[in-house]
């Protein structure tokens, strides 16, 4: 690979932060599955952990092709996300959380794509289209939010 401003080391602890943020994505997404009450919000956000599920997956291979796995605290870090699912009501409040980690993934993907020069054209790719996928997501949890305003939907 080229050489990466601030050398590689920096490019691997910030995508073991990129590794910890998709975590802690899927274990808030988990979360808001078991509390959403439509059929067509929970088969939507069951997409969306499979989409973070894969981001993992293909940020673990760049990184071991770096020859540096990420370190052992990245695995799977602690149930953060948990915090910020636990004792909400509601569809609405679920969803505006969601967008959060959603709004958060984009603004690191575009934190490594646009800092990172001399990246190797295979690791620009996969930072692209993971931003791509999360941008998705967010505008689909913007859309939801937006089409149900002033709308709290709580459980029976």
């Amino acid at each position: 690979m080229a050489s990466v401003i601030g050398g590689e080391a920096a490019f691997i602890g910030s995508l073991t932060e990129l590794i910890e943020l998709n975590w802690s994505t899927v274990d808030a997404l988990a979360a808001a599955l078991s509390r959403m009450s439509r059929p067509g919000d929970k088969s939507r956000l069951a997409g969306f952990l499979h989409d973070h599920e894969r981001h993992l997956e293909v940020l673990a291979a760049l990184a071991h092709e770096l020859g540096e796995p990420p370190v052992e605290s990245a695995v799977r870090p602690k149930l953060r996300s948990k915090a910020l699912t636990n004792g909400m009501v509601g569809d609405r409040a679920i969803l505006e959380a969601m967008r959060h980690y959603e709004e958060d993934s984009c603004a690191a993907y575009e934190r490594m794509i646009s800092f990172r020069e001399g990246l190797s054209e295979r690791a620009r790719d996969v930072l692209r289209h993971s931003l791509a996928v999360e941008r998705r997501h967010r505008d689909w949890f913007s859309e939801q939010l937006d089409s149900r305003q002033g709308l709290l939907l709580l459980p029976l």
